[in-house]
């Protein structure tokens, strides 16, 4: 049985978890309409939009912590300042939803393009590590944008029951780009390690091309968006911060999932972290190595299994899909602990692609499924990815420091797959909260019994 949007019902008396609260169908605060993505061409379009505005990014900001620390002989603690400040700065992601509520999609994509892209430009003329993590920081600040409208395009242009499959066709176009991109890439800094002056202008330069097009599909949503009307002042400047404080304090589901998922950034971000100094101290590869093992490999597992996790994201919800790629990903950091080569780190990388699929859906699933109406979507999705800025500040730190005391990878590593594990059991624990209160609910309120569609993306129907 999935977990589906929840609406609270507010004569129903408080309680830790609510049966109603946690599975009742939305009742949205504007007519519904039909969904706009129903012919092939529409959903290919979305595709190849968002493939443009985040493959070439991702394509862009993957090596850069390489390239700090080969090409400008960065320090391990300069390297992991590149490696926390997407993840810090995603803390402002809740301020990026507040915007959003306050403005077009259109412009929202173009201040999305003009932090996060056009800093990168400025790449080809740094002759010095301090620029580059300069114009990095502000381009981090900037890509903190992107979870909030991306959640709300999915949530708007989607039916319900077909967003698992919707996030997996835009997650495989983005991989797939990506891991194109991310193979060139490789090929060019190792043929010339000057090469990023200018493939990075280019990518960005496509990124606008994708921000552009995702603006003109994204046109005809907005009548159906609510757009807040408050002027601008310092108390609603800082409001998403109560706002977060209070969702988190009355939406104990929400809260809950959010708690193990802090727990599985634990494991995450040691290994994110760590990853850059493994490949160059100990394995001491070469660009196109570091590469085609890393980056290349990863993309490429997770491009096979996004579109089964998102199938099982529809058929038993974001809460089991995300336990059960919790635990596979134990697997990752003992698989870093003995690689020796780069077989081992491509096999190490190709586990941790699967769990990325499957953690991916419910990263973004979780938040969209758990809302309780509509508008609130890019409210969840911006707490949900500020809460990534706040474990991304804690445990990256702890994965390098435990590093520098002890000289070895292993004890920090040992860490990070006990958090794989520990998040497993959180997610379980929380389903096995709300099965029964799940099961309880009347039959019309019971999500589809029928198993999910297969169907390519032409038979993506309301």
């Amino acid at each position: 049985m999935s977990e589906h949007r929840r609406h609270p019902d507010p004569s129903d008396p408080p309680s830790d978890i609510d049966a109603a609260a946690i599975a009742s169908p939305a009742s949205p605060t504007i007519a519904p309409a039909a969904p706009l993505i129903d012919t092939p061409a529409r959903v290919l379009t979305h595709v190849l939009c968002s493939t443009l505005a985040q493959a070439t990014f991702s394509a862009t900001v993957f090596i850069l912590p390489v390239i700090a620390r080969k090409h400008f002989q960065a320090e391990r603690w300069q390297v992991l300042i590149i490696t926390m400040a997407p993840l810090v700065l995603a803390t402002s992601s809740i301020f990026w939803g507040a915007l959003l509520r306050r403005s077009s999609i259109r412009r929202y994509l173009l201040t999305y393009w003009a932090i996060a892209g056009v800093p990168l430009i400025g790449l080809a003329f740094v002759q010095s590590y301090w620029p580059l993590a300069i114009l990095y920081i502000i381009s981090s600040l900037g890509s903190a944008a992107w979870a909030a409208v991306n959640g709300e395009l999915l949530n708007r242009l989607y039916p319900e029951g077909r967003r698992g499959r919707a996030y997996a066709y835009l997650s495989i176009g983005i991989t797939a780009g990506g891991a194109a991109l991310g193979l060139l890439v490789g090929k060019l800094l190792e043929h010339n390690p000057e090469s990023f002056r200018w493939y990075i202008p280019a990518l960005i330069i496509l990124q606008l091309l994708g921000v552009l097009l995702l603006g003109l599909l994204a046109a005809p949503i907005e009548r159906l968006r609510t757009r807040a009307t408050e002027r601008w002042s310092l108390r609603t400047s800082l409001e998403p911060i109560s706002h977060m404080r209070e969702v988190l304090a009355s939406d104990r589901v929400f809260f809950r999932y959010e708690a193990a998922f802090m727990t599985y950034g634990v494991g995450w971000m040691i290994c994110w972290a760590l990853l850059p100094l493994l490949v160059t101290d100990k394995l001491a590869l070469d660009y196109d190595q570091i590469a085609r093992s890393t980056h290349v490999a990863t993309l490429v597992a997770t491009l096979v299994m996004t579109m089964p996790f998102g199938l099982l994201s529809d058929r038993i919800g974001p809460i089991r899909t995300s336990a059960l790629a919790f635990a596979v990903y134990a697997l990752y950091p003992l698989m870093l602990i003995w690689a020796s080569d780069t077989f081992e780190l491509s096999a190490a990388s190709i586990v941790f692609g699967i769990c990325s699929a499957g953690a991916s859906v419910g990263w973004l699933m979780g938040p969209v499924t758990l809302a309780p109406s509509a508008d609130k979507v890019p409210q969840y999705v911006a707490i949900h990815a500020t809460l990534v800025g706040l474990r991304g500040s804690i445990f990256q730190g702890l994965g390098v420091g435990l590093y520098a005391l002890t000289g070895s990878f292993t004890p920090a590593l040992i860490i990070a797959a006990i958090g794989f594990a520990w998040a497993s059991q959180q997610m379980l624990a929380l389903h096995r909260l709300i099965a029964p209160r799940l099961a309880a609910l009347p039959p019309d309120t019971q999500p589809p019994a029928t198993p999910p569609s297969t169907k390519p993306p032409s038979a993506i129907q309301p």
